[in-house]
């Protein structure tokens, strides 16, 4: 398989990567420039602004079977790149989506539940929904094949987001993690699992179809169930406190997640042989091997009053 990565040198698109090069694929990335590729084994690299149409014309008339748009947030990123790939009846488009384009529920969430605005997600949400309708709409008549990919929370060695490695850096140092009061329950996915749904859809024959799939650990998890497998992969004693916040700040000022159900029905990955399966215990058992290894520095602006939530009430 001829692929290209729109992405490439962090987390998810770094992963994918290094997974097709693992797996004897020819892999080209498109990057901004901005970080080294730390990993060997690409057939290029493509320096460029996936929103600007002038850096992306060195793509005009590149072919290839695969594009894995792993960047991309809304319509602003995916035209640019549509325009000058022109993918044809020979290509399948993987999209990275997001379970944040379905309305609120308390119920897991099927590919077909309804779509649109979320409070919870915001602009997030309705970017990638944007997205996903434009290249429905270009794929209607350029004829490639297209799949949609919704994740839940993506968590795993690699992560340059300030969420697990958030939970080990208090946990190490013996501190209470102040979590949202409520109930509130939500869905994971390793890395690898992602990973492997990516891949497995891009290796399906490309015959002009479209199809969206949600991608999750089918186990709901609580967010003092969340604290206590990450102490559990320490091995420390889990620490934390839950946070009446309602009326005196919001959930993302002193917590890494949003406070809101979020959980996906996984039946249709499943039944291609691709739903994910590492659970969250053996997950961040790994993704600890990894941040001792790494000790990632990573910050959240947006969790400002960490010591004020553990102090109220």
């Amino acid at each position: 398989m001829n692929a290209l990565v729109l992405g490439g040198t962090q987390f998810i698109g770094r992963a994918l990567a290094m997974e097709l090069v693992a797996r004897g694929h020819v892999v080209s990335i498109l990057t901004r420039g901005k970080l080294p590729v730390d990993y060997e084994g690409l057939h290029a690299r493509y320096v460029a602004d996936r929103k600007d149409v002038e850096s992306l014309r060195q793509l005009e008339g590149k072919r290839f079977d695969a594009v894995f748009d792993v960047s991309g947030y809304g319509i602003a990123d995916v035209r640019p790149v549509l325009e000058a790939l022109r993918p044809g009846t020979e290509t399948r488009y993987v999209f990275l989506s997001s379970g944040a384009v379905y309305k609120p529920s308390s119920a897991p969430l099927s590919e077909d539940a309804p779509k649109g605005e979320n409070e919870q997600w915001g602009r997030y949400g309705t970017d990638k929904l944007a997205a996903e309708e434009l290249l429905r709409e270009h794929r209607s008549w350029e004829g490639f094949a297209l799949s949609i990919v919704r994740p839940a929370y993506v968590y795993g060695p690699g992560n340059n987001l300030y969420r697990e490695a958030y939970l080990f850096d208090r946990l190490e140092r013996g501190e209470a993690v102040p979590v949202p009061q409520g109930g509130t329950t939500t869905q994971f996915v390793h890395i690898d699992d992602l990973v492997n749904l990516l891949v497995g859809l891009a290796l399906r024959e490309a015959d002009g179809e479209e199809e969206a799939f949600n991608c999750a650990h089918p186990e709901p998890i609580g967010w003092p169930a969340l604290v206590e497998a990450a102490a559990e992969a320490m091995d420390v004693e889990p620490r934390f406190k839950e946070v009446d916040y309602r009326g005196v700040m919001e959930p993302r000022e002193f917590f890494p997640f949003r406070d809101c159900t979020y959980l996906l029905d996984v039946g249709r990955a499943a039944r291609l042989g691709l739903a994910p399966a590492i659970d969250l215990r053996e997950g961040l058992a790994e993704t600890y091997a990894w941040y001792r290894r790494a000790r990632p520095r990573l910050i959240d602006p947006k969790m400002n009053r960490v010591e004020e939530a553990l102090a109220a009430g």
